[in-house]
């Protein structure tokens, strides 16, 4: 059985890629621009996932990061 930091690992692993593969999409064509819809859909949810069980941003490897910057709103909780 994995153990709480086995899981933590996974976590902040998968937000590290989202995000970095998020940021180097350019939003050029439509297809980017879905692209980039759907990266913030997830980080998004991370983050409300998160906080119902009363973690920060910085706990889930979102401090200083903003989803909504990836269509150009502000998020209501932005980190």
């Amino acid at each position: 059985m994995a153990n709480p930091d086995d899981y933590r690992f996974v976590v902040l692993d998968a937000v590290e890629r989202l995000r970095r593969d998020a940021e180097a999409v350019n939003g050029a064509d439509r297809y980017d621009q879905g692209r980039q819809m759907a990266y913030y859909e997830i980080l998004q949810r991370i983050l409300d996932s998160a906080e119902t069980v009363g973690m920060t941003a910085d706990e889930v490897g979102m401090q200083g990061f903003d989803p909504g910057a990836l269509i150009g709103v502000r998020s209501n909780r932005a980190a």
